[in-house]
């Protein structure tokens, strides 16, 4: 384990050292994954695009190969790697005993990247409190809005990413919360989930369209006070929406945030849609 961390670090050092992205390559983000027995990182572009296919999996050798653009001599490659390192399995295809198929047997757990370097605490000048400090002594929501905002901007600063770990986090949040906000329809869950985040100050939520099914959250406590990146941030919040419509839908979803506000945006949107089947 000790050998693994150190590897680890040596990618992060590397990346403070080398700012710039390899030519043909838009950025350095070197990517953790977790095994049963390790912690792993991958920095390779075509291991990861791998990966991110077999998380889509169980998907087909041939897939993979089209998906890459690489030839199969050099995908059979990276495929021994990945299986050896037990960051994926393969399996024969039951249609097809001939064919094998990919699936991922690592859990992502975050990325060390240079996307968001120049991120910069914003100043302490929070909405609720009116004194120009960060929070106020006699609002504990307002302490810890503060407290997130400060652990994800260093974050940031360290070149430390660690959206899976929240999106995870949110999903375990969001299936002890589908109970409590079900409803007989989507807009009663919709009116139920507005009324607990207004009440614990986490933002409000409104339908803004039905088809497909998209919410609009202002006020959200994960990124309102966050840094502008250009890009979304709300991972938890991702992960909680999934398993609550998930929970209401009876069928797994996917959640796809389309506005935010560290995206510059002065709202964050979310997209929900049925997962479609593999069959």
């Amino acid at each position: 384990m000790r050998t693994i961390f150190k590897n680890i670090a040596l990618h992060y050092l590397s990346m403070q050292s080398h700012p710039d992205p390899a030519s043909g390559v838009q950025t350095r983000d070197v990517r953790l994954f977790s095994t049963q027995d390790s912690v792993m990182a991958v920095d390779s572009p075509i291991k990861l695009r791998i990966l991110e296919l077999a998380a889509a999996g169980p998907v087909p050798f041939d897939r993979i190969v089209e998906g890459t653009g690489k030839a199969k001599s050099t995908i059979s490659v990276h495929l021994r790697d990945l299986e050896r390192s037990g960051l994926i399995t393969s399996s024969p295809d039951p249609r097809d005993s001939r064919k094998r198929l990919i699936a991922l047997s690592s859990d992502a757990i975050g990325r060390l990247t240079n996307t968001d370097r120049d991120a910069r605490l914003p100043p302490p000048a929070h909405r609720h409190s009116g004194t120009g400090q960060p929070f106020a002594d006699d609002d504990i929501v307002s302490f810890f809005r503060y407290c997130v905002l400060v652990f994800r901007t260093q974050a940031m600063v360290m070149g430390i990413n660690i959206d899976p770990v929240l999106q995870r986090t949110g999903a375990e949040v969001g299936r002890v919360l589908a109970p409590k906000v079900a409803g007989r329809t989507t807009e009663e869950v919709v009116r139920k989930m507005d009324t607990f985040w207004q009440a614990h100050s986490l933002g409000a939520i409104s339908i803004v369209s039905s088809d497909p099914l998209t919410l609009g959250v202002r006020g959200c406590f994960e990124c309102e006070d966050l840094p502008v990146t250009g890009h979304g941030a709300c991972a938890f919040d991702t992960g909680v929406l999934t398993s609550i419509f998930s929970h209401h839908l009876g069928c797994p979803v996917t959640v796809v945030e389309a506005e935010c506000y560290s995206s510059g945006d002065d709202r964050c949107i979310f997209v929900i849609t049925p997962r479609q089947s593999k069959d």
